[in-house]
Protein backbone atom coordinates (compact mmCIF):
# COMPACT_ATOMS: atom_id res chain seq x y z
CA UNK A 1 0.00 0.00 0.00
CA UNK A 2 1.19 3.47 -1.06
CA UNK A 3 1.04 5.97 1.49
CA UNK A 4 -0.16 9.75 -0.10
CA UNK A 5 1.61 12.53 2.36
CA UNK A 6 -0.38 15.79 1.76
CA UNK A 7 1.98 19.12 2.69
CA UNK A 8 0.46 22.42 2.69
CA UNK A 9 1.54 25.26 2.02
CA UNK A 10 0.94 28.68 3.79
CA UNK A 11 -0.47 31.24 0.86
CA UNK A 12 2.46 33.53 0.94
CA UNK A 13 5.39 30.73 0.81
CA UNK A 14 7.67 31.01 -2.50
CA UNK A 15 6.73 28.76 -5.23
CA UNK A 16 9.72 26.98 -7.20
CA UNK A 17 9.03 26.85 -10.54
CA UNK A 18 11.65 24.87 -12.73
CA UNK A 19 12.41 25.79 -15.87
CA UNK A 20 11.04 24.65 -18.93
CA UNK A 21 13.16 22.79 -21.90
CA UNK A 22 12.83 25.79 -24.10
CA UNK A 23 14.03 28.27 -21.47
CA UNK A 24 16.80 25.01 -20.29
CA UNK A 25 17.56 24.80 -23.85
CA UNK A 26 18.12 28.47 -24.46
CA UNK A 27 20.16 29.01 -21.43
CA UNK A 28 22.58 26.47 -22.91
CA UNK A 29 22.54 28.27 -26.05
CA UNK A 30 23.30 31.33 -24.31
CA UNK A 31 26.36 29.65 -22.30
CA UNK A 32 27.74 28.41 -25.86
CA UNK A 33 27.35 31.73 -27.48
CA UNK A 34 29.44 33.64 -24.41
CA UNK A 35 31.86 30.61 -24.31
CA UNK A 36 32.52 31.20 -28.34
CA UNK A 37 32.70 35.03 -27.44
CA UNK A 38 35.95 34.35 -24.85
CA UNK A 39 37.76 32.10 -27.42
CA UNK A 40 37.52 34.68 -29.80
CA UNK A 41 39.28 37.24 -27.52
CA UNK A 42 41.29 35.19 -26.63
CA UNK A 43 42.61 34.03 -30.12
CA UNK A 44 42.36 37.66 -30.76
CA UNK A 45 45.83 37.94 -29.64
CA UNK A 46 48.33 36.51 -32.18
CA UNK A 47 50.84 33.97 -30.80
CA UNK A 48 53.80 35.39 -32.89
CA UNK A 49 52.83 39.40 -31.38
CA UNK A 50 52.69 38.28 -28.24
CA UNK A 51 56.20 36.32 -28.62
CA UNK A 52 57.50 39.41 -29.92
CA UNK A 53 56.25 41.70 -27.15
CA UNK A 54 57.45 39.45 -24.24
CA UNK A 55 60.71 39.05 -26.11
CA UNK A 56 60.77 43.17 -26.39
CA UNK A 57 60.01 43.47 -22.77
CA UNK A 58 62.53 40.88 -21.38
CA UNK A 59 65.08 42.15 -23.29
CA UNK A 60 64.75 45.89 -21.65
CA UNK A 61 65.13 44.71 -18.52
CA UNK A 62 68.06 42.63 -18.94
CA UNK A 63 69.64 45.41 -19.17
CA UNK A 64 68.27 48.68 -18.78
CA UNK A 65 65.94 47.34 -15.12
CA UNK A 66 68.04 49.94 -13.57
CA UNK A 67 66.02 53.20 -15.66
CA UNK A 68 63.33 54.57 -15.19
CA UNK A 69 61.60 52.70 -17.80
CA UNK A 70 62.96 49.79 -15.95
CA UNK A 71 60.96 50.48 -13.10
CA UNK A 72 57.72 50.87 -14.44
CA UNK A 73 58.16 47.83 -16.60
CA UNK A 74 59.48 45.64 -13.41
CA UNK A 75 56.48 47.16 -11.48
CA UNK A 76 53.90 45.96 -14.14
CA UNK A 77 55.22 42.32 -14.90
CA UNK A 78 55.49 41.75 -11.39
CA UNK A 79 52.03 43.05 -11.18
CA UNK A 80 51.20 40.20 -13.68
CA UNK A 81 52.99 37.62 -11.75
CA UNK A 82 51.78 37.94 -7.92
CA UNK A 83 48.76 40.20 -8.76
CA UNK A 84 49.39 43.44 -6.60
CA UNK A 85 48.90 46.08 -8.90
CA UNK A 86 50.40 48.83 -7.43
CA UNK A 87 50.91 50.87 -10.69
CA UNK A 88 50.05 53.71 -12.33
CA UNK A 89 49.07 53.27 -16.06
CA UNK A 90 49.19 56.71 -16.82
CA UNK A 91 52.77 56.73 -14.90
CA UNK A 92 53.88 53.43 -17.02
CA UNK A 93 52.65 54.24 -20.55
CA UNK A 94 54.46 58.24 -20.10
CA UNK A 95 57.62 56.50 -19.17
CA UNK A 96 58.12 54.20 -22.06
CA UNK A 97 59.44 54.72 -25.73
CA UNK A 98 56.62 53.74 -28.65
CA UNK A 99 58.65 50.12 -28.55
CA UNK A 100 58.14 49.15 -25.08
CA UNK A 101 54.38 50.57 -25.08
CA UNK A 102 53.37 48.79 -28.44
CA UNK A 103 54.71 45.72 -25.96
CA UNK A 104 52.72 46.72 -22.77
CA UNK A 105 49.69 47.10 -24.40
CA UNK A 106 49.61 43.89 -26.42
CA UNK A 107 50.53 41.98 -23.04
CA UNK A 108 48.22 43.81 -21.08
CA UNK A 109 45.77 42.97 -23.83
CA UNK A 110 46.45 39.11 -23.40
CA UNK A 111 46.29 39.23 -19.85
CA UNK A 112 42.99 41.03 -20.25
CA UNK A 113 41.63 38.08 -22.47
CA UNK A 114 43.45 35.59 -20.53
CA UNK A 115 45.63 34.61 -23.35
CA UNK A 116 48.68 35.22 -21.37
CA UNK A 117 49.91 31.81 -19.92
CA UNK A 118 52.19 31.80 -16.23
CA UNK A 119 54.91 30.03 -17.86
CA UNK A 120 55.26 32.54 -20.32
CA UNK A 121 55.19 35.34 -17.08
CA UNK A 122 57.49 32.89 -15.47
CA UNK A 123 59.96 32.68 -18.38
CA UNK A 124 60.27 36.87 -18.93
CA UNK A 125 60.83 36.91 -14.93
CA UNK A 126 63.66 34.09 -15.28
CA UNK A 127 65.12 35.53 -18.47
CA UNK A 128 65.21 38.82 -17.96
CA UNK A 129 67.02 38.17 -14.33
CA UNK A 130 64.08 39.54 -12.56
CA UNK A 131 63.94 36.35 -10.41
CA UNK A 132 67.65 36.35 -10.08
CA UNK A 133 67.23 40.08 -8.76
CA UNK A 134 64.47 39.28 -5.98
CA UNK A 135 66.38 36.33 -5.00
CA UNK A 136 69.04 38.75 -3.97
CA UNK A 137 66.76 41.33 -2.50
CA UNK A 138 65.49 38.46 -0.71
CA UNK A 139 68.75 37.42 0.80
CA UNK A 140 69.69 40.64 1.80
CA UNK A 141 66.28 41.28 3.77
CA UNK A 142 66.23 40.23 7.51
CA UNK A 143 63.74 37.12 7.78
CA UNK A 144 61.40 39.35 10.09
CA UNK A 145 60.70 41.34 7.18
CA UNK A 146 58.51 40.88 3.29
CA UNK A 147 60.76 41.06 0.75
CA UNK A 148 60.17 44.45 -1.16
CA UNK A 149 60.79 43.55 -5.19
CA UNK A 150 59.87 45.58 -6.95
CA UNK A 151 60.55 48.30 -4.89
CA UNK A 152 56.88 50.61 -4.78
CA UNK A 153 56.19 53.07 -6.75
CA UNK A 154 55.20 55.28 -3.57
CA UNK A 155 57.20 56.64 -0.65
CA UNK A 156 56.83 54.94 2.61
CA UNK A 157 55.16 57.59 3.83
CA UNK A 158 53.02 57.69 1.13
CA UNK A 159 52.52 53.68 2.09
CA UNK A 160 51.96 55.09 5.51
CA UNK A 161 48.94 57.18 4.44
CA UNK A 162 47.25 54.69 2.88
CA UNK A 163 47.56 51.55 5.27
CA UNK A 164 45.83 54.35 7.72
CA UNK A 165 43.17 54.81 5.49
CA UNK A 166 42.57 51.09 4.67
CA UNK A 167 42.51 50.27 8.65
CA UNK A 168 39.68 53.19 9.01
CA UNK A 169 38.00 51.80 5.94
CA UNK A 170 38.08 48.28 7.56
CA UNK A 171 36.78 49.91 10.59
CA UNK A 172 34.04 51.50 9.19
CA UNK A 173 33.04 48.29 7.34
CA UNK A 174 32.36 46.36 10.43
CA UNK A 175 30.84 48.85 12.17
CA UNK A 176 27.87 49.07 8.90
CA UNK A 177 28.07 45.31 9.26
CA UNK A 178 27.19 45.12 13.26
CA UNK A 179 24.42 47.70 12.32
CA UNK A 180 23.11 45.71 9.60
CA UNK A 181 23.18 42.50 11.63
CA UNK A 182 21.42 44.18 14.97
CA UNK A 183 18.94 45.95 12.43
CA UNK A 184 17.93 42.29 11.25
CA UNK A 185 18.00 40.82 14.72
CA UNK A 186 15.68 43.84 15.64
CA UNK A 187 13.36 42.94 12.36
CA UNK A 188 12.72 39.29 13.54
Amino acid sequence: MVQRIVITMPDDAPIIRFPSEEEQQAALNEFAREMQRVKERKESVPPETLSEALETITDYLKTGWSTGGGRRLRQFVWSLWNGYHLINLYDLSSGLDGRLTDAVIVVFNAAMVDALSEDQKRRVLKESGEFARWEQVGAETPEDEEVLYPPFPMSTEGLRRVAHSAEQSDRRIEQQRRAEQAREASDE
